[in-house]
């Protein structure tokens, strides 16, 4: 008789899928096993919680092993916590970074989740089939197992009073090892044109960054995939997906010499199949083979800038050494070549942050002329040594609590409710940062989020520069009228949502989020998403004619110090309006308009408004047509499909896509010559 094995790598689901990647750890581990332990095993995977209950509603298999991110804990749990209580033989087995790095903190972790028989810390691939293996000697008996006080390596359990820790196996050095989930059928099942499938052909990282989980010395050497493999899963993946993304999961893309045989793959499928249309990648630091990557993928790739900040005692504090401004800005510069985005990460509230801190770094990438500048705030990892009790100390941090966007619930598992909230830990607060500094630069980062990224004023920023204005004296003068600007409403209602969403107790959020009618009252009136992701939706969607009177407004401000003559102050008034059309409504893919101009904006646009824009002023009237392209059209709807339509969800798809190929193009529909 086959043994049967139940993976799940759970994503909510209540408020569209929170998580829209395949589960491919699950699906490595998965693969592994089956080609190791052979056909007396019958392995099944999971991702979403409905399928997953009915599945438990016909069989409950003798081992279950669940993903430990972040966004996915109390959801596996809950369920492994039903199932135990139900069928007490059953064993439970967690894996993932979600778990602490201290052994004090480990035991603790399983004194409070007992339903769990045991962890698998590090990789799981080798680690999940010894664990099988050993627990075949005992006929899967975990109760015999754990009385004989076994060990088995990377593998931790609790058992009468004592913690019980296997010795660290050596990850695997060579990821062709692992049959690929993709051509031998296991990932089948989750092409449904909503999850995004995963490449990854680099496992480790060579950094020691203090927030990371992969900041430890385990994951400091380098696995591959060989060319050859990595060219037959994307082979496979361009003629069965259908969605137009590929996420690229290693954590220094395009840093090693063997990263451009990838690159040379994916081209050569993409002008094969014209997939993918989007890569979602994390680029290396401080590596010319990135440039080399780069001239490769062009436009289907982000040019990923991540610094996590420009202040060199929060670069020292994190251990964390940035990519060269010079190179930072040679990659800024290819993404004006490759008309894709350049996009750099910074986050609120390292050890060592202050409001001048932040604002400069993000100021710094705003005139390093990088496309999309995002600011997260700090998260506690589990698993990272930001979250030790040492770094907590040394740092005089202070955390709250809230709820993790989109990733609560109610669920059914074997014929019971369950209630499931994943909840985050991050930090409002520390020895060189106020709380009251911490909302000033949420704001800050709000009005960046919506009056910058994705080039939303590309056009009259471009005209600033011309004449002597700095991007960031801009933003930062925007910054300082928005609460007395027609969006001050708007950005209120930000800053109470951010307040009212934290807890300083933990234990107190998941009481209150699990009383009855709680979860379910959070989603019919959409509550606890990301506030920056959300208002940046609202601005984008909802509110782009009163973004741009606010912008030019600024930029007519700083024009008259310097003297703005009638011709300027007309090619504004032009420009406003040209803008408008391009972006206002953005999803009404049929809606077409056109109207008059003495700017030749197309030609303007041609030579990305490189050229004075005088140059092609006319007394003749131009006339311009503006619309969606039928690929854009195409676009538009598979990623309407792929994450919704509600503001929330257009919030979470704004921070996956280039929106600004959704700006309407323009052609000329005729020119009427004046007599």
């Amino acid at each position: 008789m086959k043994i049967n094995i139940a993976l799940a790598d759970l994503a909510h689901t209540k408020q569209g899928i929170a998580n829209v990647s395949f589960p491919f750890g699950i699906l490595c581990i998965a693969s592994y096993a089956k080609k190791v332990l052979g056909d007396e095993f019958e392995i099944e995977l999971f991702k979403y919680p409905e399928e997953f209950n009915d599945y438990l509603s016909l069989k409950i298999p003798k081992i279950i092993g669940f993903s430990n991110f972040s966004w996915t804990k109390d959801i596996a749990y809950n369920f492994a916590k039903k199932i135990k209580e139900k069928f007490p033989e059953a064993i439970i087995v967690f894996g993932g970074p979600n778990y602490p790095l201290e052994n004090d903190q480990r035991e603790e972790f399983l004194k409070e989740h007992p339903f769990v028989d045991f962890y698998i810390r590090g990789e799981g691939e080798l680690a999940f089939v010894e664990l099988i293996k050993n627990l075949e000697k005992f006929n899967f008996n975990a109760k015999d197992f754990k009385k004989n006080l076994e060990k088995s390596p990377n593998c931790h359990y609790f058992y009468e009073g004592k913690f019980i820790a296997g010795d660290v196996l050596p990850r695997i050095e060579n990821l062709d090892e692992i049959p690929s989930p993709y051509t031998t059928g296991l990932a089948d099942k989750f092409f449904d044109n909503v999850l995004t499938p995963i490449i990854q052909a680099t496992r480790g990282c060579p950094f020691r960054c203090t927030y990371c989980q992969e900041g430890q010395d385990y994951f400091n050497r380098i696995a591959r995939l060989s060319p050859e493999r990595v060219k037959l899963d994307l082979e496979f993946l361009a003629k069965k997906s259908g969605v137009p993304n590929l996420m690229l999961i290693d954590s220094n893309f395009g840093m090693f010499k063997e990263d451009l045989e990838t690159c040379k793959s994916i081209a050569c499928v993409k002008e094969k199949y014209s997939w993918p249309g989007h890569i979602e990648a994390s680029l290396g630091k401080n590596s010319e083979m990135v440039f080399e990557a780069l001239d490769l993928l062009k436009e289907d790739i982000v040019l990923d800038v991540p610094v996590q900040s420009t202040d060199q005692i929060v670069l020292k504090n994190i251990n964390r050494i940035n990519i060269s401004l010079e190179k930072m800005m040679k990659m800024a510069n290819c993404g004006k070549v490759y008309k894709t985005n350049s996009f750099s990460e910074v986050i609120l509230g390292l050890p060592g942050d202050t409001k001048k801190a932040h604002f400069k770094s993000m100021f710094d990438m705003i005139d390093g002329d990088v496309n999309v500048v995002r600011a997260h705030q700090l998260l506690m990892l589990s698993g990272a040594e930001i979250s030790s009790k040492k770094t907590r100390k040394d740092f005089g941090m202070t955390t709250r609590f809230r709820i993790q966007p989109r990733c609560f619930g109610n669920y059914e598992c074997l014929r019971e409710n369950i209630s499931a909230c994943e909840i985050d830990e991050l930090c409002i607060e520390n020895n060189t940062m106020s709380y009251e500094n911490y909302l000033d630069c949420r704001c800050l980062d709000l009005t960046i989020e919506i009056f910058y990224n994705n080039g939303i004023f590309y056009e009259l920023i471009k005209y600033l520069k011309n004449r002597g204005i700095s991007t960031s004296l801009f933003i930062e003068k925007i910054y300082e009228k928005i609460l007395s600007s027609n969006l001050s409403d708007m950005y209120k209602d930000f800053i109470n949502e951010n307040e009212t969403s934290l807890w300083e107790s933990k234990n107190e959020l998941e009481r209150f989020i699990k009383q009855p009618g709680i979860i379910e009252n959070y989603i019919k009136n959409n509550l606890r998403n990301n506030e920056q992701l959300r208002y940046r939706a609202i601005g984008v969607f909802n509110k782009m004619r009163e973004l741009h009177e606010i912008a030019f407004d600024i930029a007519e401000t700083l024009l008259s110090k310097r003297g703005l003559d009638s011709k300027e102050r007309k090619y504004l008034k032009q420009l406003l309006k040209f803008s408008l059309f391009r972006k206002t409504n953005l999803l009404s893919i049929e809606e077409e308009q056109k109207d008059k101009f003495n700017f030749d904006f197309i030609k303007l646009l041609e030579v990305d408004f490189k050229i004075d824009p005088f140059s092609f002023y006319s007394e003749n009237e131009i006339e311009i047509e503006f619309y969606h392209s039928e690929e854009q059209k195409r676009l538009i709807k598979n990623y309407l499909i792929q994450f919704g339509a509600s503001i929330n969800e257009l919030g979470f798809m704004l921070s996956r896509v280039h929106v600004n190929k959704f700006y309407r193009k323009g052609k000329y529909a005729y020119i009427k010559f004046l007599v």
